[in-house]
């Protein structure tokens, strides 16, 4: 009788063993081929032959609760494509922050700047935190004045060279 128990227990075992792998390979998570499709790329939108947008533009301004300078570099090129970098400057520290590229466009006096890649990577351009929008309250061939959408902030752009670069 030892014998037949044991040969129950080692069923029962087997039958737990079963279920659990059932269990373990039942599992309904989506495979890696089946990830969604990325966002479909972004069309830009060429500007307006002599549009006083299109050129290089730099600003710097201290953002409340930020103990240092930030400082920006806007080019927006003819073809619609754009370049955005910034910096931190703390001190004779300078960091980089950001170094995005993509698409620009004015619409109703409103620049939208839809980022497409940001450090070299491609972005979900459906997540907001790439859509940056803001009034353009005054232009002129070498000043701008923008105010964010986003959090009302007011950046006052001087007209750079082609070119030109962030300072180090």
């Amino acid at each position: 009788m030892r014998r037949s128990s044991s040969v129950l227990m080692a069923g029962a075992a087997c039958a737990a063993l079963a279920v659990l792998a059932g269990c373990a390979t039942s599992n309904n998570a989506p495979a890696a081929s089946e990830a969604p499709p990325p966002p479909p790329a972004m069309a830009c939108v060429p500007a307006q032959p002599g549009d006083p947008m299109i050129g290089t533009w730099y600003s710097t301004s201290r953002p409340k609760g930020v103990a240092g300078d930030y400082r920006s570099l806007k080019v927006f090129s003819p073809d619609g494509r754009m370049s955005y970098t910034t910096q931190l400057r703390f001190g004779r520290r300078v960091r980089p922050a950001l170094d995005e590229k993509g698409c620009w466009q004015v619409a109703d006096g409103i620049l939208t700047m839809q980022t497409t890649s940001s450090h070299g990577e491609d972005v979900d351009t459906t997540d907001p935190i790439y859509i940056n929008r803001y009034r353009v309250e005054k232009k002129s061939r070498d000043r701008l004045t923008l105010r964010s959408l986003g959090d009302g902030r007011t950046l006052f752009e001087r007209r750079m060279p082609p070119g030109y670069q962030l300072p180090e």
